[in-house]
């Protein structure tokens, strides 16, 4: 008994660390923090229920990704979509996401230059502060090298205990900020209970927040093109095969299901706790301001761990996704043009894109006019657009027997897939008319 009991914590190890270990990490990025916290901030506990509504839908559609991956490891997603529906569809994803990855590169490493200048009371990078840009631009290359030595010292199983490793840490931080929150535990019961509260005026102006909109970032957040199109190169790197697909999908339910699901609801109650009671609180508008607030969420003598365990944590959010966001765009543009897409030592191509985009970002960043989360937010826009087109593609691919060969896609996973379809199209509908406006404004 007491082996068995002592061998609990290493199965758990087992099940967390794998590919979907490193999309749940590249999913918890800065994003996913600012729509979780500032649905917290604005609209308490009320919206819990979105991130129950969206667990099935994430955890299938990304396992759905997964098992095309391990049914086809010698061709990568956009080299069957090139080959099963149309070479056009794979080059028109290839030319939107490359941009909108470069974007979310920039963004997270905005991100993670704001954290590390707060942090040692270095000039604000965009503020007016003498030094500023040069601190801004310096700190910016310093992360990309240390990124790049990251990503490619000792090959894809050490950057996916890294990604693992981060993930957990990222959990924990953002339970310690949500702690206190458990103690109002009848309304965050109550918050599970799907309901549409009304929107919230914020004072002053003739603005307001919608509830639609902070529904469609929390969804957007969590259900990526860049997770279900990247996932398939992620499973074949990682030695998924058909024979472990229960492992897989065991391992899906606990860091997408479990985890994820964990961290989404410890921001928004971070946000409802210690936000939401304030005055302003309709007013907030950006993650790194909220975050100076987030004094109550610890005991008064440990006030001050707030911010800082909070900006640690969202630190680590930026990095991971940075990391995703470049080896997926790196494995779909190979992929794209018929080359080596591997994650590997002697895949020069690969080291190269990478190195490129990482650096590339580090240099535009500083530049970059925006808020720094404000960008990644913005971003998940098109995702929500984009997203339905990949839902069709997954339906296509994982019912086609050219590509899953024996594997047989179950009617409840299909079922759950038109329901993550119906709700991309619905959020979609949605959020046109307000993209479009913000497009020619």
């Amino acid at each position: 008994m007491i082996r068995a009991a002592a061998g609990a914590p290493l199965r758990l190890v087992r099940d967390i660390v794998g590919p979907t270990a490193v999309i749940a990490a590249g999913t918890m990025g800065a994003g996913a923090v600012a729509s979780f916290l500032l649905a917290g901030a604005w609209f308490r506990y009320d919206l819990l229920w979105v991130v129950l509504v969206m667990l099935p839908v994430f955890v299938v559609s990304v396992d759905t990704a997964s098992r095309i991956g391990a049914c086809n490891p010698s061709e990568g997603m956009f080299a069957l979509i090139r080959k099963r529906i149309t070479p056009a569809l794979a080059w028109a994803l290839l030319l939107i996401n490359v941009p909108v990855h470069l974007l979310i590169v920039m963004g997270q490493l905005s991100v993670m230059s704001s954290v590390v200048a707060a942090t040692f009371g270095l000039p604000a990078p965009g503020s007016d502060a003498g030094g500023a840009l040069l601190t801004d631009m310096v700190l910016s290359l310093a992360i990309a090298g240390a990124i790049l030595w990251l990503v490619f010292s000792r090959g894809f199983d050490r950057m996916q205990n890294v990604m693992t490793v981060m993930m957990v840490l990222m959990f924990f931080c953002f339970l310690l900020v949500a702690l206190r929150g458990f103690s109002e535990w009848r309304d965050i019961l109550a918050g599970l209970v799907p309901a549409i509260p009304p929107d919230l005026a914020v004072p002053d102006t003739q603005t307001s927040r919608s509830t639609f909109v902070s529904i469609t970032a929390m969804v957007g957040s969590a259900i990526a093109p860049a997770a279900l199109l990247g996932m398939p190169y992620l499973a074949a790197d990682s030695g998924v095969d058909p024979s472990g697909l229960k492992n897989a999908f065991r391992r899906a339910v606990v860091n997408l299901g479990l985890i994820f699901g964990a961290y989404a609801m410890f921001v928004v109650i971070a946000g409802g706790f210690a936000l939401y009671p304030l005055v302003h609180h309709a007013s907030l508008a950006d993650v790194s301001e909220a975050s100076r607030v987030l004094h109550g969420v610890f005991p008064e003598r440990l006030a001050f761990l707030g911010p800082v365990v909070f900006s640690l944590g969202l630190f680590m959010a930026a990095l991971t996704t940075l990391v995703v966001a470049a080896q997926v765009t790196a494995y779909f543009m190979l992929d794209t043009v018929g080359r080596q897409w591997r994650f590997a030592s002697n895949n020069r191509s690969y080291h190269i894109i990478v190195a490129i985009l990482v650096l590339g970002a580090a240099v535009l960043a500083p530049h970059w006019s925006f808020p720094a989360l404000l960008k990644v937010v913005l971003l998940m826009g098109i995702n929500v657009l984009v997203i339905p087109l990949v839902f069709v593609i997954l339906l296509y691919l994982a019912n086609s027997r050219d590509v899953m060969h024996d594997v047989r896609t179950e009617w409840w996973r299909n079922l759950i897939l038109v329901v993550g379809l119906f709700l991309s199209l619905l959020l979609a509908a949605q959020k046109i008319p307000d993209y479009m406006a913000a497009l020619f404004s």
